[in-house]
């Protein structure tokens, strides 16, 4: 099937290159390629190829295929035969993309705005939580009135959110979680849940069967002792695996992992991923700490060096077997990690505001779960926001990031580390010069 699809690349006007050393396959659109053609044939080598190889497409606009945008290298200043069409104006990237190739002639009903309104609304339906994780960055008390979360998943429908997401603190806490996911059921969206699981019971699990598509579940520790010291909380790890089969039975269909990274991890990442492997999961996501220089110090094994996540995602890379696909989840940069470990790495994308809004469990909408940048109370004026309109537009990155293939995936490292370093807009302590 992939060698059919390679053949047909070549004969539709794509020039494919790949490096199979640095995990890279790179379509290119030669003069005279057929938009539609094109795109009919990328998708399908996106899907064969995106888990082990970064795939970049280069001399084509994201709005062909809105929904892969990150793979799309078009950086910022690029020159050339470009014009704006209908679907600049509503799209995230207009600040960055040059338009359309003025050779597209009849290409305009191909194209659509890149996030006209986010991929994902996230709610925080509290802070508070069974748990006292030693990583969690807050524990505050506040619950957010049920009214205000009903609220946010009806002007996500109507704005065309796809996917809903509920955390916490634990949302399994928050008396309401059921019947959100019944609205969110309702109003046609995908749903995911982020919880440790542990108070996910039986009758819990028949309550909620059917109503949650993908669950994320934080796993500080691999076994009872491990399980303990990372969560704070000791003799919850036999509930937690008990859990994972009672979420499977109630018609999750993606079951993740989520655990940030520590220098133990880092040392003993086989025997960590073994065990996660035998849990049953399907992915493991891997977070670089956000963690003020406080909780570091409350914390110190969670201070972990850029060398120290290099060694990490050099074990990542090199496993070659199938099964659990693990996966570097928050934003690092691109060039903060070996060339071959860049396929598994999600970049930024998923954090301070670039895809999803996160509604606090105050009522405000914000980028990411650590930040304290608040952007009103309506989801569609927190995605106008002149914050977030300056976070797209990407002026403020480096000129090396601006010219860089992988700015739509890397998307310049962590907004939080970068405050933390000084300034939100300035560059990513982790990033090369």
């Amino acid at each position: 099937m992939l060698e059919e699809l390679l053949l047909a690349a070549g004969e539709n006007g794509l020039e494919l290159d790949v490096d199979r050393r640095a995990r890279e396959f790179t379509v290119s659109f030669k003069t005279g390629a057929s938009p539609e053609k094109a795109r009919a044939i990328i998708y399908p080598i996106l899907a064969a190829l995106e888990d082990n190889f970064l795939v970049k497409v280069s001399g084509a606009p994201a709005c062909l295929m809105p929904d892969a945008f990150e793979h799309f290298a078009w950086p910022l200043g690029e020159k050339g035969p470009f014009k704006r069409v209908e679907a600049c104006g509503t799209c995230a990237l207009s600040g960055r993309c040059p338009g359309v190739n003025k050779a597209w002639t009849g290409a305009a009903g191909l194209l659509n705005p890149v996030l006209p309104a986010p991929a994902e609304i996230v709610i925080e339906l509290n802070k508070n939580c069974n748990l006292a994780c030693r990583a969690c960055f807050g524990r505050t008390g506040e619950e957010l009135p049920l009214k205000t979360a009903e609220k946010a998943l009806r002007e996500a429908a109507a704005l065309g959110i796809k996917s809903a997401r509920f955390t916490g603190g634990e949302p399994l806490l928050h008396p309401g979680l059921e019947k959100l996911l019944r609205l969110a059921r309702k109003l046609g969206f995908y749903t995911l849940l982020n919880t440790n699981a542990v108070l996910f019971t039986t009758a819990i699990a028949r309550r909620l069967k059917g109503l949650i598509d993908n669950a994320l579940v934080s796993l500080p520790g691999i076994d009872e002792a491990g399980h303990a010291a990372g969560s704070g909380t000791a003799g919850q790890f036999g509930r937690k695996k008990t859990a994972l089969k009672l979420l499977r039975a109630s018609g999750v269909k993606v079951l993740r992992a989520g655990t940030v990274v520590s220098k133990p991890l880092a040392k003993d990442f086989e025997r960590w991923h073994k065990a996660v492997a035998r849990l049953g999961f399907d992915i493991w996501e891997l977070y670089r700490p956000m963690m003020t220089p406080a909780a570091l110090a409350a914390a110190p094994e969670f201070k972990i060096s850029r060398k120290d996540f290099i060694k990490l995602a050099n074990k990542i890379s090199a496993r070659k077997t199938a099964g659990l696909r693990t996966v570097l989840a928050n934003p690092v940069p691109y060039c903060a990690l070996p060339a071959a470990a860049r396929p598994f790495a999600l970049g930024a994308r998923f954090d301070d505001g670039w895809t999803r809004l996160v509604l606090d469990a105050s009522g405000v909408y914000k980028p990411s779960y650590p930040s304290t940048e608040f952007l009103g109370r309506t989801l569609a004026g927190a995605w106008a926001h002149p914050f977030l309109k300056k976070t797209r537009a990407a002026a403020w990155l480096p000129v090396t990031c601006r010219r860089c293939a992988m700015l739509s995936a890397c998307l310049g490292g962590s907004r939080f580390q970068a405050e933390a370093a000084g300034d939100i807009f300035g560059a990513d302590p982790w990033m090369r010069k």
